[in-house]
């Protein structure tokens, strides 16, 4: 979409506590940061705004952007001391940008919008497709226990045992930029012969891992796809309300890539940065900066060679090939 959208977003202040429960406004000297909408102030610590980003917004903070995997009040929540821990080290305002579309995130970092972004593999094997190298620098993966991988899966309702018994039933992906919740099931789909467009009544995509699991687990949909990481670990999957049918090859975890134009140094120093940390770093009030309780789902960060993503542009391209019959 060229028009902009509408973008969740929040501000950190470096060398300030995160929020911790308190709600109540305050005044503060901080004006037209984006789209020349007044910030509004909770408590003391946590500085917020809605509006839409603009090239021409004052470079007054540096803009850190992930693709929309999760609710963004969820994602807000699970980020806010990985940011505030950023901003304390970068010594610089960092603004946490949730992008309404996974391929969003390519065309706002290319334009210099956003400086620092969180690639999900998929966005990531298309961000390489458009040429980002031109104007990012990849800087670290995210990993998780010393996993540098994860799974796509395909879950249904418990009852359902097969994909023989989903044939006419509905399905739910994620959206098309998703790499586990579309491409890499979409790929094994294929290459089991199932065409989901032929094979389901119905093919919903309902836009986060959420809203995946939560259709499936209230009967919204009969089966689904999304990731091991974030399925495994809600109270559908301990409570049974969602089963695995089948586990996609391992797909590498998120890049994270620095806009060119900030320069060499400034990418020197978010590696740096990135690499220092892990479950046992706090911030300077004292919370974990990788908090699992809050739902950050990754435990560090790690360099990988550029062959690393190779398996995942190479989904890509083989799902870009398929032509869904037009409805």
């Amino acid at each position: 979409m060229n028009a902009r959208r509408a973008i969740q977003i929040f501000f950190v202040i470096a060398g300030l506590a995160l929020l911790t429960g308190c709600s109540e406004k305050v005044s503060v000297d901080e004006t037209s940061l984006v789209a020349g909408q007044r910030d509004e102030v909770y408590g003391k610590h946590e500085i917020s705004a809605k509006g839409s980003l603009s090239e021409s917004q004052p470079a007054e903070a540096i803009n850190f952007g992930i693709t929309p995997w999760d609710e963004p009040e969820k994602l807000k929540r699970m980020y806010a001391p990985f940011i505030a821990h950023l901003s304390e080290r970068l010594k610089l305002r960092v603004r946490f940008v949730v992008a309404q579309e996974y391929n969003d995130l390519v065309a706002d970092l290319k334009r210099g919008i956003i400086h620092i972004a969180a690639f999900s593999p998929g966005a990531y094997s298309d961000a390489l497709d458009q040429g980002i190298e031109r104007e990012a620098v990849y800087v670290a993966s995210t990993q998780d226990s010393g996993n540098s991988h994860y799974r796509g899966l395909v879950i249904s309702r418990p009852q359902y045992k097969s994909l023989k018994e989903l044939k006419g039933k509905t399905f739910a992906f994620v959206e098309k930029g998703s790499s586990s919740g579309y491409k890499f099931p979409l790929a094994l789909l294929l290459q089991k012969g199932i065409d989901p467009y032929r094979y389901f009544s119905k093919v919903f995509y309902l836009g986060s891992h959420a809203h995946v699991v939560e259709a499936v687990a209230n009967g919204k949909a009969d089966a689904g796809a999304t990731w091991d990481g974030y399925a495994e670990k809600t109270p559908a999957y301990r409570d049974k309300k969602i089963a695995t049918l089948f586990k996609t090859q391992p797909i590498p975890y998120d890049a994270i890539l620095v806009y060119r134009k900030k320069g060499p140094q400034f990418a020197r120093k978010v590696q740096q940065h990135l690499l220092s940390i892990d479950t046992k770093t706090t911030t300077a009030s004292g919370e974990k900066v990788l908090n699992k309780e809050l739902g950050f789902p990754y435990t560090g960060y790690v360099v990988h060679k550029p062959q690393v993503y190779d398996v995942v542009r190479q989904t890509s391209r083989l799902v870009k090939n398929y032509k869904p019959p037009k409805e």
